[in-house]
């Protein structure tokens, strides 16, 4: 009896429990993508709670009573709910919308497209994949993971790599930094070693691809790659990284937000160094990287000031070599004769750089002998270059349904590259480098050419030693100062009606000339007509000294846009109009000044070509006239224009609560860039026209809680794509001039389909995939008659139209891999560990060529497609916590398996170590190989 007693009350106490226990579930999205956060942390006591799944939902079992739900995730505001169970109501549902920190700054810069609404192929690439895949990599390496996407490192240098999507090149790609554009204003490319540290502050990366949903007027062909950073979070913490690389990479960072602050206001602080030897032989690199932001709320203003700069030195490899010097038995598999390759003794491996060798430096006594003498690993490729960039913010919230942003920007940039001048090896040592010592010998006088006696010139120095054979470190500075203003108005009229407008200034002055860096033992540079400044009388060049070129370009620009945005239940559409001004002037300081003397003009020089203190003075109504006489201008024309729009519109329809598909088409009537205006002769190139593009693109999107999938086809054609700086051919009436024109009408049609799932099996499995096929191929078969700047034709010497027949019809375009598959397998082993492992696969990469070469017998033919390639990476992560200190340990392993392959490649490459050929295929191919097995390891400390 007692027995029975017992056990009815446990039962009786059992269910008594059980009815006590109710459930809070829920899900947790990005209010502004309306994609579910995986991961998000929900916790409803210190130290318990559960992550969200790869839905983004979460379930918790909770003994009746209140409860006061934190919601967390990197980069977010924090959010958090009070829920009550109880007998009454023991379920409870819930739904978090989580903002960026910085909510009112995306709004902002704007432009991103949301899940189930904005109607165009996108991404979101977060920074938790950031985090986990950069490892010692440029930025745009981790969007290797998207559809239609390929970078590489090009030569290997710290930051000298390239993306492009769907097959169109960089600078038909739109990178923006928080809404500001910061593609070249001069040539459209984007040199990622200025934006190091950028992985610091970033809260996420999107790239749309297609012309995309930006509202002003960009040049995006392509695509637009948006990258959001950091603002003021709000809860204060300081962060810690140390990384360990490869080849001696060390790279150490700081970071601190304040959080915001009772009064207002808040700010940040980041800094970071960089330091290592490169994969690639030669590829030394080091780098700083400096973030500074202030933030105020006032009012209905938010208001912030913030900059960011990474002064950087780094070697490159800018020569693209025959396979076979690299790889012989990859050469041989490829049908390349290695029997071509000239003056070394074997294959030089993958890691081989052109430009790298040994240099002994010295000085000589009176008696001739060496003294200071220091021996140095030499590349004669340098870059070394500082971008700062400063914006000022305003977010003013009218009212409940208007706001106003307005960002100013600033942007400096100094530097250049380093190279050597008129460098021609004249023997290679066995291992392959470039015999860098004779050379220097001769320059000091140590020892001299037997043919031609010591380089000295008695009419300018007894005895000083001048560059043999001009040879001697240049420097190319390109320096900028580039200002504009972004403002953009926003109203939501009614509800499924907003509307928006917009403003686009800009204005570009980019400095170039070339200057004497370091003479290479030498004492002077004698400078002929060819690299003399014509308006000084000046034959001897020391270093510092400019020579060969020098001249301003300057850019304005002058957008704006309008925007209409409709949405109801199931639907949503948007229409956007835009269009921009761009005014163009170039002023040459190289080149004689103009003397207006109203009825004629005429410019005097100083002629190198002769005695130094020679000038071509010019008698006119009984004055002579020099350079130095006062009154003359520098040749420069009058500012070019040349307008530009774009027509876009896009419907979404949500079938159900998992599907939606999409539509959209676009015209965009593309300004030229500054290279496709003027010459080195400072005149206007011929038939300058506008690129026309037109683009159609539908897609298909299905999620689930185990199943993501997203499937889109698009079609562009684009016609006049130009030759980035026009066509230049030898004057048939003067063999030693030069005639530049563009290349109107050269079209190309990209079409193809893209395809990315996410699959998640299991609760800590997940399994990522990338499907994309592209046909994209020259559409353009034609014969060019080519003008002179003045408009009068040129003639051949028997008295024919000078022209060329070109036929690209149906050839391929190249530079980019049409074929692409990716996929990626993520196992979390704890909640505290993961390991990852990504492979990715291109196929069918043309070489890059010039269409218009395309002539005579070579008419229709394909560049040289490289063998397919794939490679994998594997990335581990551990995470732990000490009291109040958060730790986290990553490891990258990338090329783990060491695979060979070439990963960029020119079509008909002329070499200096090997015979060259023009035969369309590997053997006449210059290549970069991609680099084998590299490692990144960091330990993160957060608190």
């Amino acid at each position: 009896m007692l027995r029975t007693t017992i056990v009815s009350l446990l039962l009786f106490s059992c269910s008594f429990l059980s009815a006590q226990v109710g459930v809070v579930s829920g899900v947790v999205l990005d209010e502004v993508t309306g994609e579910s956060l995986i991961g998000a942390n929900v916790v409803y006591a210190p130290g318990k709670g559960v992550p969200t799944d790869f839905d983004g939902r979460f379930s918790l079992e909770l003994p009746y009573g209140t409860y006061e739900l934190s919601v967390s995730y990197i980069g977010y505001l924090e959010v958090i709910k009070v829920v009550t169970l109880s007998e009454s109501s023991p379920e409870a549902r819930v739904s978090f919308n989580m903002n960026f920190e910085t909510l009112a700054e995306i709004e902002v810069v704007g432009d991103r497209a949301i899940a189930r609404k904005t109607p165009v192929a996108f991404t979101n690439v977060p920074i938790q994949l950031i985090e986990e895949e950069l490892g010692s990599q440029d930025l745009p390496m981790v969007l290797n993971s998207t559809p239609g996407i390929q970078a590489t490192q090009q030569g290997g240098g710290d930051g000298d790599a390239r993306v492009s999507i769907r097959g169109f090149k960089q600078r038909d790609i739109a990178v923006m930094i928080d809404g500001v554009p910061v593609n070249d204003m001069e040539n459209g490319w984007v040199y990622w070693s200025n934006w190091f540290g950028l992985d610091v502050i970033q809260s996420s990366m999107q790239v749309q691809r297609g012309l995309g949903a930006s509202k002003v007027a960009i040049p995006s062909v392509g695509g637009t790659i948006n990258i959001l950073t950091d603002g003021i979070g709000q809860k204060k913490f300081t962060k810690f990284k140390q990384e360990v690389g490869n080849n001696g990479f060390l790279r150490t960072t700081l970071g601190y937000n304040s959080g915001r602050l009772k009064n207002g206001w808040g700010y940040s602080v980041a800094g970071s160094y960089k330091r290592g030897n490169g994969w690639v032989d030669g590829l030394d690199t080091e780098g700083y990287f400096y973030y500074g932001k202030v933030q105020k709320e006032l009012g209905d203003h938010l208001i912030s000031f913030y900059g960011y700069g990474a002064p950087q030195k780094h070697g490159q490899r800018s020569q693209k070599e025959n396979m076979a010097l690299y790889d012989a038995n990859y050469a041989i598999e490829n049908g390349v004769d290695t029997s071509i390759v000239l003056n070394y003794d074997g294959p030089l491996g993958i890691d081989f750089n052109a430009h790298y060798g040994e240099l002994e430096t010295y000085t000589l006594d009176d008696s001739n002998m060496k003294q200071n003498i220091k021996s140095v690993e030499f590349n004669d490729r340098q870059n070394e270059y500082h971008k700062p960039q400063f914006n000022l913010r305003d977010y003013w919230r009218i009212n409940d349904k208007m706001a106003l942003t307005n960002i100013a920007y600033l942007s400096i940039g100094r530097g250049g590259g380093v190279r050597l001048n008129g460098f021609t090896p004249r023997s290679y040592y066995p291992d392959g480098s470039p015999n860098y010592q004779e050379l220097y010998d001769i320059n000091t006088g140590l020892e001299f050419n037997p043919f031609v006696g010591p380089n000295i010139d008695p009419a300018i120095h007894p005895t000083e030693h001048f560059a043999f054979d001009d040879t001697f470190l240049r420097r190319s500075v390109n320096n900028h100062d580039w200002y504009g203003v972004l403002s953009k108005l926003s109203w939501s009229v009614k509800e499924g009606l907003d509307l928006s407008a917009g403003l686009d200034y800009r204005r570009y002055r980019g400095e170039h000339y070339a200057e004497v860096h370091d003479l290479f033992g030498a004492d002077y540079y004698k400078v002929g007509t060819d690299d003399g400044n014509l308006n000084i009388n000046n034959r001897v060049l020391r270093e510092g000294d400019k020579f060969g070129y020098h001249n301003d370009s300057f850019v304005r620009w002058f957008g704006g846009y309008t925007q209409a945005e409709l949405s109801q239940d199931n639907w949503s559409a948007f229409v956007n109009v835009s269009g921009a001004l761009s005014q163009y002037k170039r002023i040459d300081y190289h080149l004689p000044k103009i003397f207006d003397l109203g009825d004629t003009t005429i410019a005097p020089f100083y002629d190198y070509g002769l005695l130094p203190e020679t000038t071509d003075s010019v008698f006119y109504e009984g004055m002579w006239y020099t350079p130095e006489t006062p009154g003359s201008e520098y040749q420069q024309l009058d500012w070019f224009s040349k307008w530009g729009a774009t027509v876009k519109m896009g419907f979404n329809y949500n079938f159900t609560e998992r599907v939606n598909g999409f539509v959209n088409l676009g015209y965009l009537s593309r300004n030229p860039y500054f290279n496709n205006i003027f010459d080195f002769g400072n005149t206007l190139l011929t038939d300058i026209k506008n690129s026309k593009v037109s683009a159609v693109e539908m897609g298909w999107s299905y999620k689930s809680q185990k199943f993501s999938s997203n499937i889109n086809a698009y079609y562009t054609f684009w016609k006049n794509r130009p030759l980035p700086g026009g066509l230049t051919i030898s004057d048939p009436e003067d063999p030693q001039s030069r005639i530049t024109v563009n290349i109107a009408g050269m079209n190309a049609k990209h079409l193809g389909v893209e395809w990315d799932f996410v699959y998640k099996p299991v609760k800590d499995l997940e399994i990522q995939g990338v499907v994309s096929i592209g046909d994209w191929i020259w559409d353009s078969k034609k014969t060019v008659f080519f003008n002179r700047p003045n408009g009068q034709p040129v003639y051949n010497a028997d008295g024919s139209r000078y022209n060329i027949t070109f036929d690209a019809e149906g050839v391929h375009v190249g530079d980019a891999a049409q074929t692409q598959f990716g996929s990626s397998i993520k196992y979390d082993i704890s909640k505290r560990a993961y390991i990852k492992f990504r492979y990715t696969y291109f196929d069918r990469y043309f070489s890059d060529f010039d269409p218009s070469t395309l002539v005579g017998d070579d008419e229709g033919r394909e560049s040289w497609q490289i063998p397919a390639y794939g490679f994998g990476d594997i990335h581990a992560g551990y995470k732990f916590k000490v009291d109040k200190y958060k730790f986290s340990f990553r490891l990258s392993v990338l090329n783990a398996f060491d695979a060979t392959y070439v990963s960029d490649a020119d079509n008909n490459v002329r070499f200096a170590r090997t015979t060259s050929a023009t035969n369309f295929d590997a053997q006449s191919a210059g290549v970069y190989f991609g680099q084998g097995r590299r490692f990144n390891t960091s330990l993160t400390l957060t608190f």
